[in-house]
């Protein structure tokens, strides 16, 4: 928005920004001088939360963050509303007893409350003092504490009307302290609400800080005796377990097996080495004995039966530890005896030879089973002993867990003894940190209500507010107003602007009157002027005045820019083309009874109109006709330099009107006895009938009126004129205010 036009906008309103915020500022200062008097008193309270003046039985660090919540939890507190109804109770005992009450009653305004009786009061103030003592609410289900809530009511005293009436409570900017601020119509009411709440306060803080104390310290002696039996549990079951297990030195006895199983590894390394041996040997003497008995070539059954029962009780000798003596004379018998089969047999040396490699490959038979059966014990032994020293680990795993259960529940056990000591010492030293250190005193002098501020703001305010309800109500004006506004938004040239006058029964001669000195009237005959400068340097002789909307204006235009070539010496014709309004018609052609002939329908005056009709059935020279009917159609106006072809309304389309004439000659014909012709079109958003006019004039000349907005329609309207080549002369603003003429 134009700052110019801005500030013509609010020059042009400048009554009304001066009238409201007189009448804001007014009704204010009225308002607050019929304001009662207020006193106001506070008090303050040291916190304790940043200084430490106070016992501490631990080291702890300042926190900022902590220090903050803490004085919001402790602001909260005060203004909660069990310590606000404490300060109510002692209030209304106060009224109810003292001979010099803050505040009384008139019970006489209302009728559904009854005067207390004095024994009602008592019986009032006895409910009200236990109350107090014991720091609770009054009961909303109980009809009778229901009657003192209604005269705490009646009193203005309930918790309430406290908090929204005049109290204040709030941390003294970076300090330790809490200032508790309260306004009344009584100073010595303020004082005595101050120093109540701040003692109130602390007795509810004491009581709930020993409260939370004796919880804590009897939570934790509970924690203590669960943390000591879990130790008594978990010791108990170590010793359980060392004395099942007899550990008395687990590391020495798991040495002593370890040792041990090294001496049965070599051990059984020794007997693996003498197997192999054994083995070897017994394979080739059974070698030998197969070469042995191919000589001989001949076994006796006997012999062969008596070696195999030697085998068997070699066996079972064997089996039975090599320490059965009887069975070990049979096999000295059975083998004599095979001896005798076998000498009985063959040669001596034959069977001598057999028979020793007989008895060696049975030595070395026993042998390997006496071996065989000497590792299978060492195995064993060292079977047992890896399970010994697997037992003792599992036993020394064991034995670890339940070392260190016993350990963390006796740490478990320390810390919950070292806390419970410590609240227990802290609840011997309990004792609130919060005091006053500032009473509330009764204010001397009543609190300044700022009237002369508070005026003047709303005199400010007032003025303000109007400014800002002009801008928006001219933002949301979208109608055209100024040249400049015109330009954006139709993107048009303007030939030339006309101010908004009066024309409510004023003559053209009035306006050019070098007697008449109206400002406005002036300075619409200078406007005027400049767009007959541009016409007659646009070299156009026949001009169409148009409009895209009916009520612009354009009438009284031609008019204007008609009666104005007249002055200088220009011959003007008006041709009325607006068939659809023709109000030139009705204004110029001002001959006698003219509308008295149009009524009663004089076919002699009606034929010679521009529109008027073709008489029928009678024969004429075409010719001759055209030359009659141009030359009778032109009336003076009364206006000198000035005359005007009328016409009637009709429906109909210029061409259709038009038909078979040649309305370009007859305009030719014209331009011979005239400087300019002016003719007016039809609405361009509604009617064709300028369109269809165009193509018999040199320029159009389209007239908008300031006071007009531009929409869709208009726009369509705009874009034809736009189109038509250079035939567009410009545009005229019409009824454009004074005061935005210079935007």
């Amino acid at each position: 928005m134009n700052v110019y036009y801005l500030i013509n906008l609010i020059k042009k309103r400048l009554w009304l920004l001066i009238i409201i915020p007189i009448i804001g500022a007014t009704v204010a200062f009225i308002v607050m001088s019929s304001l009662p008097k207020n006193y106001r008193s506070s008090a303050q309270l040291a916190t304790g939360f940043t200084t430490d003046e106070s016992v501490k039985l631990t080291d702890e660090k300042f926190n900022m963050g902590k220090t903050a919540q803490d004085f919001n939890n402790l602001i909260e507190q005060i203004n909660s509303e069990l310590v606000v109804t404490l300060v109510s109770y002692n209030l209304i005992i106060h009224d109810l007893t003292s001979e010099t009450p803050f505040r009384t009653v008139d019970y006489s305004e209302n009728e559904d409350i009854k005067r207390p009786t004095p024994e009602q009061k008592q019986e009032w103030v006895k409910i009200y003092k236990e109350k107090l003592n014991s720091m609770q609410l009054l009961s909303a289900f109980d009809p009778v504490e229901v009657k003192l809530l209604e005269q705490l009511k009646l009193y203005k005293y309930n918790s309430f009307w406290l908090k929204e009436s005049g109290l204040n409570i709030h941390r003294v900017k970076n300090s330790d302290f809490i200032s508790i601020e309260f306004t009344s119509e009584n100073p010595m009411l303020s004082a005595y609400v101050v120093n109540t709440l701040s003692d109130e306060f602390i007795r509810y803080n004491r009581n709930l800080k020993s409260s939370l104390s004796d919880e804590s310290v009897s939570l934790l002696a509970k924690l203590v005796d669960e943390k000591k039996a879990v130790l008594d549990e978990h010791t108990a079951r170590l010793n359980d377990f060392k004395s099942n297990n007899q550990v008395l030195n687990q590391q020495l006895e798991s040495d002593l097996k370890i040792n041990q199983i090294m001496e049965y590894e070599v051990k059984k390394r020794e007997e693996e080495g003498n197997i192999k041996a054994l083995r070897l040997s017994i394979i080739q003497t059974k070698n030998k004995l197969d070469r042995a008995s191919s000589k001989n070539g001949r076994n006796n059954a006997k012999v062969l039966q008596l070696r195999d029962r030697i085998n068997k009780l070699n066996q079972l000798y064997i089996d039975g530890g090599s320490q059965d003596a009887e069975l070990e004379r049979t096999i000295a018998q059975l083998r004599d005896e095979m001896q005798t089969e076998m000498t009985k047999l063959g040669t001596e040396a034959t069977l001598l030879d057999e028979a020793a490699l007989q008895e060696e490959l049975d030595s070395y038979e026993l042998q390997l089973d006496i071996a065989e059966s000497n590792l299978a014990s060492i195995n064993n032994t060292l079977g047992r002993l890896r399970a010994q020293i697997s037992s003792h680990n599992t036993k020394e795993y064991t034995l670890e867990g339940l070392t260190k259960e016993v350990e963390l529940a006796t740490k478990e056990y320390n810390q919950a003894l070292d806390k419970y000591n410590e609240y227990k010492n802290r609840s011997l030293v309990l004792g609130s940190s919060i005091r006053i250190v500032k009473e509330g005193q009764p204010a001397l002098e009543p609190e300044s209500s700022h009237t002369l501020i508070i005026t003047a703001l709303a005199g400010f305010s007032g003025f303000a507010l109007c400014v800002v309800f002009i801008v928006l109500m001219e933002f949301v004006d979208f109608r055209i107003k100024t040249s400049d506004n015109f330009r954006k938004v139709t993107k048009l040239q303007l030939a030339g602007t006309v101010n908004r006058i009066a024309t409510k029964n004023l003559k053209l001669t009035d306006i050019f009157s070098e007697n008449n000195h109206h400002p406005d009237l002036i300075v619409f005959k200078q406007l005027l002027r400049k767009i007959r400068f541009e016409l007659e340097g646009s070299g156009a002789h026949s001009v169409l005045v148009t409009s895209t909307k009916m009520g612009e204006g354009k009438t009284f235009f031609i008019l204007c820019l008609a009666y104005s070539l007249s002055l200088i010496k220009k011959k003007i014709l008006i041709i009325d083309t607006n068939f659809k309004n023709n109000g030139l018609t009705k204004q110029l052609l001002v001959k006698p009874n003219f509308h008295k002939m149009l009524e009663e329908g004089d076919k002699r005056r009606k034929n010679y109109l521009i529109n008027a009709p073709n008489q029928e059935g009678t024969p004429v020279d075409e010719e001759q006709e055209d030359q009659d009917f141009t030359r009778k159609i032109i009336y003076p106006t009364g206006h000198r330099n000035i005359d005007i072809i009328g016409s009637n309304p009709s429906t109909n389309s210029p061409m259709e009107i038009l038909a078979g004439r040649d309305f370009k000659k007859m305009i030719k014909t014209f331009q011979q006895n005239y400087d300019y012709i002016l003719m007016e079109g039809a609405a361009l958003n509604d009617f064709p009938d300028t369109k269809e006019l165009v193509e018999y004039v040199d320029v159009v000349l389209p007239v908008f009126s300031a006071e007009s907005t531009i929409k869709q329609q208009d726009k369509e309207s705009i874009s034809y004129l736009k189109s038509l080549n250079g035939r567009l002369m410009g545009a005229v603003l019409n009824k454009v205010e004074n005061e935005n003429l210079k935007i």
